[in-house]
């Protein structure tokens, strides 16, 4: 056993403050669930993973899960909510920056303290009602604070699981239980680099419709947890072979057998998932692809825009979102060559109501559509013979940020088209134009839009014009012929007007 770790865990106040109360009350107390887990994950290869993203600790109580979270809530000065009156469910929730006092081993500010009352005759009987054997191991509090060795309470075998790297449910009605156990087995592998065993294999094929049932809060945390791997593809393919994700998103279907014309090698769907793939390449090589320009893309694509998801994590969806429009607009012409006329559009409109079912906010819905609506124009900027400053200002002023995120995509959908399905140094004229379109937007673009000219009020002063869309035009045309050289400060432009 990390004894390092052992003393760690105990070493938080909030541990020490459940154990007090256990104590007072007489109430046996077991830690379950992943911490249990990713102790016994530490004493391997795979690095326990709750120390990077805060810390989130389950506790079964043998009596009243309400009272007793109440209690701990209010020794710990956190934020209590009973989550479920009937089983008997609360969570503390405490921000380690509110307790300074302390070294803590966990890295992120939040630690989530979750109690619910034993379900069934014993502790045994409820780890065997647990979602997946890995999670379905206890440690009693009193063992953990008076004993070196722990005793750890398994009977589905998780231990040999963990140590096999295997994810398996004992009993299949826990998929029934909660549907959603499905989405979060998928992501388990993709965080602890195990594999789903045979039997679950089936079992959520046989029952992957059941998804539905949940709320699109719920599957729009998995499915972003999954993004936020950086090999997210590997396991996004899992969830089509496993026939869980037509049920999230039902369009990829006639995405299957689609063919796409002489410039593509491959049928629509793999083109897709090789555009994930190698948009994931891009990003681990950002600083060998754009050296001037890698420290501003990772933090732009590192920035949350809501909801705990980041810019990256939804130019990933947006990969697969690119062109599901496509299916819908399919046409030959005379000489038999295929064309999809305004299929961005079409694939916006769908991305809009996959965002309305997984309840993402408005900031997200935004970028993600903006990204699929507009994701040809950088391609299309290529094939100009001369791409002005003035049509890379429009761009960006359609866009703004998430045109940054468009460049990238574009690279990836280049190179998945003709068939590399990894990021190489092929398409060199977008990648060219690429990095002259990023450089521009930090360079020229923010300054620009914030720190405009002329103002709309000194143009209708000026002018003596009343406010209206004329207005409008002509700051927009100010700014164009800036981002030309044409002007370049106040004076020019009221020359102009």
């Amino acid at each position: 056993m990390n004894s390092k770790l052992i003393d760690n865990i105990k070493s938080l106040p909030f541990i020490k403050t459940v154990k007090a109360i256990s104590d007072e009350i007489n109430v046996e107390v077991y830690l379950v669930g992943g911490i249990v887990r990713d102790m016994i994950i530490a004493q391997g290869s795979v690095q326990n993973q709750f120390q990077d993203n805060g810390l989130d600790i389950d506790f079964a109580i043998d009596g009243d899960a309400l009272l007793f979270g109440k209690k701990v809530g209010d020794a710990v000065k956190g934020s209590y909510f009973p989550l479920d009156e009937e089983r008997s469910v609360s969570r503390v929730v405490v921000k380690q920056s509110e307790h300074t006092s302390h070294q803590s081993p966990v890295k992120g500010d939040e630690v989530i303290l979750d109690f619910s009352r034993i379900r069934g005759e014993g502790i045994e009987d409820d780890l065997k009602l647990r979602d997946f054997t890995i999670n379905s191991i206890a440690i009693s509090l009193d063992n953990l604070f008076d004993s070196r060795d722990l005793n750890y309470i398994d009977p589905t075998g998780g231990i040999s699981d963990i140590n096999n790297k295997v994810i398996r449910v004992y009993d299949k009605g826990v998929i029934d239980d909660d549907p959603l156990r499905m989405l979060r087995a998928i992501r388990f592998e993709s965080q602890l680099d195990f594999l789903i065993d045979d039997k679950l294999e089936i079992l959520i094929k046989e029952n992957g419709y059941k998804i539905k049932k949940t709320s699109g809060e719920r599957i729009r945390d998995e499915l972003f947890n999954i993004l936020s791997g950086d090999k997210s593809h590997i396991y996004i393919q899992r969830l089509k072979d496993l026939s869980l994700l037509k049920e999230i998103i039902p369009e990829i279907e006639s995405m299957e057998d689609m063919e796409q014309g002489r410039h593509h090698k491959y049928f629509l769907w793999e083109h897709s998932i090789n555009t994930l793939k190698t948009l994931e390449v891009l990003i681990e090589n950002l600083q060998r692809k754009f050296p001037d320009r890698y420290i501003q893309l990772y933090e732009m694509l590192s920035n949350v825009l809501e909801q705990g998801i980041s810019a990256k994590e939804a130019v990933k969806l947006s990969s697969i979102m690119h062109d599901i429009g496509k299916p819908l607009t399919k046409e030959l012409d005379k000489n038999g060559n295929v064309h999809f006329i305004n299929h961005e559009k079409l694939s916006a409109d769908i991305t809009e109501k996959l965002c309305q079912r997984l309840r993402l906010g408005n900031n997200i819905c935004k970028t993600m559509t903006t990204i699929v609506r507009n994701h040809m124009r950088p391609i299309l900027l290529s094939n100009e013979k001369k791409v002005t400053n003035r049509a890379i200002f429009r761009f960006f002023r359609d866009t703004n940020e998430a045109g940054v995120l468009i460049c990238l995509l574009s690279i990836a959908d280049i190179n998945a088209t003709r068939g590399s399905g990894i990021f190489d140094d092929t398409a060199e004229d977008i990648e060219g134009l690429v990095k002259r379109v990023i450089d521009y937007y930090f360079k020229d673009f923010i300054r620009q839009i914030n720190s405009p000219l002329i103002s709309g009020d000194e143009i209708m002063k000026r002018l003596n014009l009343k406010s209206g869309p004329g207005i409008g035009e002509l700051l927009k045309e100010i700014e164009e012929m800036r981002a030309e050289g044409i002007i370049s400060n106040t004076e020019e432009a009221i020359k102009f007007l």
